[in-house]
């Protein structure tokens, strides 16, 4: 074979170009056989159209000239959809779309929320769905249309939003499922859940009612709290107070009860002294707070003097 060049004629003998294109072939297979997953992604190989394996992460082969080609799915991220985010702008049709809500009773809401998932299966994500991602968009709007749909807007306003993004979740889970989308949807968060411009001010304000409820509700429990255990504690006191002076009063009447009987025995066995003797000791105890003592006896002929010493006199 010869070639001119710069007016020169060389000839090639085609045993060298024959060399030269087996040797390219070589070059070219062995760069169509090579491929590298990546540490968060899996490899779907199809070798002409039909699924034969399903690569992990690292370096592998696979047969050259497109007879296998690889699909990689990143498997192992989190990837986030944002719906009617307030960086879009609402004037749009697209905007209109996503923001605006209508709820139970007939109003309209506007709202923005995230539906973060990952792909669980490589191979039903790939080949059962001819778009997931946009179907997942398709799905996330329905069921989210469909529980403000169900909800009074001032329960969507003010404190169900935590049971809406829970109910959301599992309704876009189910729904996933059923088309064998491969994918687990991990949280559904509510962005912004704000009324139309015209209502905002009364929405403030009511706003404002439910957090001083909520604030006067959480200090009357407080109050409650510390004065119910104050009273309780109260009236076991009182309780074991009144329980301490029956117990008394009840020991104290039997003591004397038990007194009386014996006495009363002693004084059946011998009536004079048991006489003698209460007299002996009612004047035992009453005669220490007499101030003044007078004797009266008609036997008596003078008494004693004696000196006074209570007033510091004399005889």
């Amino acid at each position: 074979m010869k070639i001119e060049v710069e007016g020169k004629i060389i000839e090639i003998p085609l045993k060298t170009i024959g060399s030269v294109i087996v040797a390219g072939l070589i070059v070219l297979s062995a760069l169509t056989m090579v491929y590298q997953i990546a540490p968060e992604e899996e490899g779907l190989v199809l070798r002409f159209g039909k699924h034969v394996k399903t690569a992990p992460p690292g370096l592998h082969f696979k047969l050259p000239f497109g007879m296998e080609r690889v699909y990689k799915v990143p498997t192992r991220i989190v990837d986030v959809e944002v719906f009617g985010s307030r960086e879009r702008p609402t004037g749009t049709r697209a905007g209109r779309d996503e923001n605006s809500m209508l709820t139970g009773d007939l109003n309209i809401v506007l709202a923005g929320w995230d539906v973060q998932f990952s792909r669980e299966n490589s191979r039903d994500f790939l080949f059962n769905v001819h778009d997931p991602i946009n179907t997942l968009r398709d799905i996330a709007q329905s069921v989210m249309r469909e529980i403000t749909g169900d909800r009074a807007s001032i329960l969507i306003l003010t404190v169900g939003r935590s049971e809406i993004q829970e109910r959301a979740r599992e309704l876009i889970q189910q729904q996933a499922d059923q088309f064998g989308m491969g994918i687990r949807i991990n949280e559904v968060n509510l962005l912004f859940v704000d009324p139309p411009g015209a209502v905002l001010d009364a929405f403030n304000d009511l706003n404002r009612a439910e957090q001083d409820a909520v604030r006067f509700f959480e200090e009357a429990s407080r109050e409650y709290q510390e004065r119910v255990p104050r009273a309780r504690g109260e009236a076991q006191r009182t309780v074991l107070e009144a329980e301490g002076f029956r117990q008394r009063r009840v020991n104290v009447a039997r003591g004397e009860a038990q007194r009386f009987t014996e006495m009363m025995e002693a004084y059946q066995l011998a009536p004079e002294v048991t006489r003698q003797r209460l007299y002996l000791e009612i004047m035992e105890r009453k005669l220490p707070t007499l101030k003044e003592i007078i004797v009266v006896d008609d036997a008596l002929e003078g008494l004693l003097p004696h000196m006074n010493l209570r007033s510091g006199g004399g005889l």
